[in-house]
């Protein structure tokens, strides 16, 4: 009971903030509960002392069963933190402090907390990674961008919510974005070949010459999915390099069961490597490249996909994502 206990976003967030932060479990929820009365007539932050009470329904309840209604606003819960971490007399907290706290070592009980919640781990480790190097950003800025991130996911156990809220709070409230660094400069020629049928399409992941993960199944659609370090929507993949931009690329079939890629107006660039002949096509912004079994789909320099396919007399099952 104790290790499931260990494992959810929200005693993640408290016991980080506890070992890394030194704020108490009574501190934090004078910080992040909701001053709104419930039906009893009592407010969720007069309960914080109320030891029972905070465990039962806050630090220890499972995922699925505890209410947003008892958070206050993540932005809001952020700014507190911040201001009671840099103000206090004992163990002050700077900007740079506070993002090694979510971002380093400290933080990493937030990411095993999200697995076990079966959560988009590259997604968050990804938002976390732009929002604290955010040249837009002030450092006090990012941290506080980086926070709030961290009480989203800590409350909400919902990755892709979460991160979607942090950047619009960091767009409205900071004044800056998530940028993607720039990776070197490539120059690259073009080439066709005949599409391929509608199979389900494969993404698997290589780096000189070896699988760095699993591979990534995409069911025949004309909405298809994106690809990016940014991507928040159903079936997206996340798993990609530093230099791949917030949302890079869009894949999906045609009416005419021929598969696409499009680049998303991405930083760094977008290319299709022919598996027969090695021709390299660059995909320009707006406009798209077929891709078919024994292609390679290179996004920036950081990131490069083996295209395949599954025959249509297997059965997909639990391989499919979408």
């Amino acid at each position: 009971m104790a290790s499931q206990v260990e494992l959810t976003p929200c005693g993640a967030m408290f016991d980080i903030f506890k070992r890394a932060a030194h704020l108490s479990h009574i501190e934090l929820c004078g910080l992040v509960l909701s001053s709104r009365p419930l039906a009893d007539g009592r407010s969720p932050q007069s309960r914080a002392a109320d030891r029972s009470w905070v465990s039962r329904f806050i630090v220890r309840a499972p995922v699925g069963t505890l209410q947003q209604r008892y958070f206050a606003e993540y932005g809001t819960s952020a700014v507190r933190i911040m201001s009671q971490l840099a103000l206090r007399q004992r163990n002050p907290m700077d900007s740079t402090a506070v993002i090694n706290m979510v971002c380093g070592p400290a933080g990493e009980p937030m990411v095993r907390a999200l697995e076990e919640c079966h959560q988009d781990t590259n997604l968050y480790r990804n938002a976390l990674d732009r929002l604290s190097q955010a040249a837009e950003l002030m450092p006090a800025e990012r941290a506080e961008a980086v926070l709030v991130l961290f009480v989203a996911v800590g409350c909400s156990a919902d990755v892709r919510s979460s991160v979607n809220y942090a950047i619009d709070y960091a767009h409205a409230t900071c004044g800056g974005g998530t940028s993607t660094p720039r990776s070197l400069g490539m120059s690259m020629t073009a080439g066709q070949r005949e599409p391929a049928p509608a199979h389900p399409l494969g993404l698997l992941r290589v780096q000189n010459s070896f699988v760095v993960s699993a591979p990534r199944w995409i069911q025949p659609s004309e909405q298809g999915v994106e690809i990016g370090a940014l991507a928040t929507g159903e079936g997206d993949i996340t798993d990609v390099g530093d230099d791949v931009s917030a949302r890079h690329a869009h894949i999906w079939c045609d009416a005419q069961n021929i598969w696409h890629v499009e680049d998303l107006s991405s930083t760094n660039g977008t290319v299709v490597i022919n598996g027969a002949t090695r021709v390299c096509i660059q995909v320009e912004p707006g406009r798209s490249a077929q891709l078919n079994p024994g292609d390679e789909l290179k996004l920036g320099e950081s990131t490069t996909y083996a295209i395949l396919f599954v025959p249509s007399s297997r059965q997909l099952g639990t391989f499919l994502l979408i």
